[in-house]
């Protein structure tokens, strides 16, 4: 008896993945069709593959000064792309390196409030009850306030530095995650194939991880995507305040912060590094929304 109940149990796993390998393959296919997911991966992959490409491209150090007479506030030439700040430095080079730290802030910030979503909500989700009662409540009190607001109060306690900020925006963001997650969670929970996998003997942490949780990547991925977008905003908007990465690391905010004062007769100090960040989100906000398309039923049958 217990045999056949680990066959079926194990019949049943096997369908399931496959299921999402179909499922897999079926966004990336409709993706590949959708125009706004075209270009927006596109430009994506051109952004980041340039940041990645930042330690052996022939540029300049961005923490270099130049401080010669002549050489600060330099107009854009075939020598420096796009011009030189107060302090003599490159700033194609200075943008190049402030995109590595503006992604790597933002990608691991989503990726450990995505983690911590996730676990938060769908526990909160399949379990209900008391459980849910406690980390709804607490999702609610997060989500009562705007990301950049808790970001900025966190980011000011803690201090400036690189991993207070992504703890701060991390801090600051699990809640949309764990609201998602638990929604996807409530409802996927009463669907046939976990309930006959519940009677079959499957514990929780098997049913919420390997039945339930598959079942819901579909959004999370949609969101993640955005909240890329939304992560290098607060990241900027903390940089650019003061309380984000400390100078000298080069960062889209600090720049936007210190060309302010020279706009007048060096606007490129600032121009460049906003037009790559505008890019950037842009970029990731049409993922996300192209995604979103995709993934949406009710978007695919308005379109049909």
């Amino acid at each position: 008896m217990r045999l056949r109940k680990a066959l079926n149990d194990k019949l049943l796993a096997w369908k399931m993945a496959g299921g999402v390998r179909q499922t897999l393959a079926g966004i990336l296919e409709r993706g590949g069709r959708n125009p706004m997911v075209v270009i927006g991966f596109t430009m994506i992959v051109i952004i980041i593959s340039i940041a990645l490409l930042a330690p052996v491209l022939p540029i300049a150090d961005p923490t270099q000064q130049n401080l010669e007479p002549g050489q600060q506030l330099l107009s854009p030439s075939s020598e420096n792309w796009f011009g030189t700040d107060e302090n003599g430095r490159d700033v194609f080079s200075r943008v190049i390196w402030g995109a590595r730290v503006s992604l790597t802030v933002a990608m691991v910030a989503v990726v450990v409030s995505m983690m911590i979503g996730i676990v938060l909500g769908l526990t909160a989700g399949y379990f209900g009850g008391k459980v849910d009662y406690i980390i709804s409540g607490t999702i609610d009190l997060f989500w009562t306030f705007p990301p950049f607001l808790l970001a900025l109060a966190f980011a000011a306690a803690l201090g400036a530095g690189l991993m207070n900020v992504i703890l701060a925006i991390s801090i600051s963001y699990w809640a949309g995650f764990a609201r998602l997650m638990r929604g996807q969670a409530l409802s996927m929970r009463e669907r046939q194939f976990v309930e006959a996998s519940r009677a079959l003997g499957a514990r929780h942490w098997r049913l919420m991880f390997t039945h339930v949780l598959p079942n819901c990547i579909a959004p999370l991925i949609v969101w993640a995507s955005i909240g890329v977008a939304d992560a290098i905003t607060i990241e900027s908007s903390l940089s650019f305040l003061g309380v984000g990465t400390k100078p000298p690391t080069p960062s889209w905010g600090w720049m936007l912060s210190s060309g302010i004062l020279y706009l007048g007769n060096a606007p490129w100090i600032s121009t460049f590094p906003g037009v790559t960040m505008v890019a950037t989100i842009l970029g990731f906000n049409l993922l996300g929304d192209g995604l979103r398309d995709v993934l949406d039923p009710r978007m695919k049958g308005l379109r049909r």
